[in-house]
């Protein structure tokens, strides 16, 4: 309801607005100190509530999840408000980045792909401030973005401190076990280059580099889990497989979460934020599965409801099933209903996906993945990225890697 308030019926790409009601971008905090906040630095920290407001006041500046921002719904920082329209999201861009790194070190068919190396590129492409020119769009040197998810600042959190010899910065990533948040799908959109770019060995092969790679900045289970889905997903569709026959496929290696959308909504304002849920409960609201096979059951409750809406949203609809949340077993239940109902529409897909809200970035980008790999002469919007001729490039640079 707020999405459409603010935009109207998204039918494509639109510049972001300064303010989003729904964002808790400013009850975030960083805590290390190599500079990955640059200029958007005065966002965060906002999260302390004073003493000299009043219970009404403190209501007013929570956010939906229950959390103090410190800020009411109309002086919300929009996530992505120092973006335009066609530009990527810091987790695509750095999936760009891996793309481009993988095109420089397999050139050739050799595989020379070093996780260590990767993420000393990865701590370059973040500390590189946007302001170096403001008038670059192609995001290749750095992002520009506003919002850092909870896994980029705690990677960098603990790369601030390499005080012991023996620390790594493969030993940064935070763990679901720690925090929920790590357990995101923007974890699984890491890992996506790497599959295309080994598409040609074997299945279990593929998944093992996937999930090695991805445990660089999320040592989750849930993300792993949508790996050991997606991968063979992907490489079926890019070895001409049908598509309804691989979207079948690989529901029925999962079955849907058990809390829905609006439980878990429910459970967050309860709680005043997740983070006072108990640890143990807050673990099984993301690892418990319901009995029900995710296909057919599940798919076919999902597609008699009335609206993609009712499916999944966040307590604006009284029995969202899904959650819009970022957690990786609601995210990919979403991708999957909506690349199956909308199979032969990518760009429907899309823009219901948008439409749906939430964490829609993440979804976006598995369901480009999906789709564009089984309708690569197709990609919807693809001309109207900022960035449409470098990602080109990025691309064909990937592909003439695979041998």
């Amino acid at each position: 309801v707020k999405l459409r308030n603010d935009y109207g019926e998204v039918t494509g790409m639109m510049n972001p607005k300064p303010v989003h009601a729904e964002s808790m971008l400013q009850g975030m905090s960083y805590k290390g100190t190599l500079d990955i906040l640059h200029d958007k630095a005065i966002y965060y920290e906002n999260n302390h509530t004073p003493k000299t407001l009043t219970e009404e006041e403190i209501a007013l500046r929570r956010d939906d999840h229950g959390n103090f921002v410190g800020a009411k719904a109309d002086e919300r920082v929009h996530y992505h408000q120092s973006l335009i329209k066609g530009q990527n999201t810091v987790n695509a861009c750095i999936a760009r980045l891996f793309m481009r790194y993988l095109a420089e070190k397999n050139m050739s068919q050799q595989d020379c792909y070093d996780p260590d190396e990767f993420l000393e590129r990865f701590k370059v492409y973040m500390t590189t401030s946007p302001t170096k020119d403001p008038n670059d769009k192609s995001q290749v040197e750095f992002h520009n973005d506003t919002y850092l998810d909870v896994y980029v600042r705690g990677f960098f959190a603990n790369a601030s401190d390499m005080s012991s010899p023996k620390r790594r910065l493969r030993d940064c990533a935070l763990s679901q076990r720690d925090s929920w948040s790590i357990g995101s799908l923007d974890g699984v959109l890491m890992a996506i280059p790497l599959i295309a770019a080994y598409a040609n060995e074997p299945e279990a092969m593929v998944i093992g580099r996937a999930v090695e790679h991805a445990m660089l900045t999320h040592k989750s289970v849930t993300v792993t889990m949508v790996l050991s889905v997606l991968t063979p997903l992907l490489l079926d569709l890019y070895h001409g497989a049908d598509l309804k026959e691989t979207l079948v496929k690989a529901m029925g290696k999962m079955r849907p979460p058990a809390c829905s959308g609006r439980e878990m909504r429910d459970s967050y304002v309860a709680y005043q934020g997740p983070g006072n849920i108990p640890r143990h409960d807050k673990w099984v609201q993301h690892m418990r599965t319901s009995s029900e096979a995710f296909y057919p059951d599940f798919l076919e409750e999902m597609l008699a409801q009335e609206s993609d809406e009712d499916v999944a949203g966040w307590g604006d609809r009284p029995n969202s099933r899904l959650s819009t949340a970022c957690y990786c077993e609601q995210a990919f239940s979403i991708v999957l209903y909506l690349c199956y109902k909308y199979c032969d529409d990518p760009k429907t897909a899309l823009i219901q996906n948008a439409r749906i809200g939430g964490h829609s970035t993440a979804r976006g980008a598995v369901i480009g993945a999906i789709l564009g790999a089984a309708y690569p002469d197709n990609i919807p919007f693809f001309d109207q990225l900022c960035a449409s001729q470098e990602i080109a490039t990025e691309v064909d640079g990937l592909l003439a890697t695979i041998s």
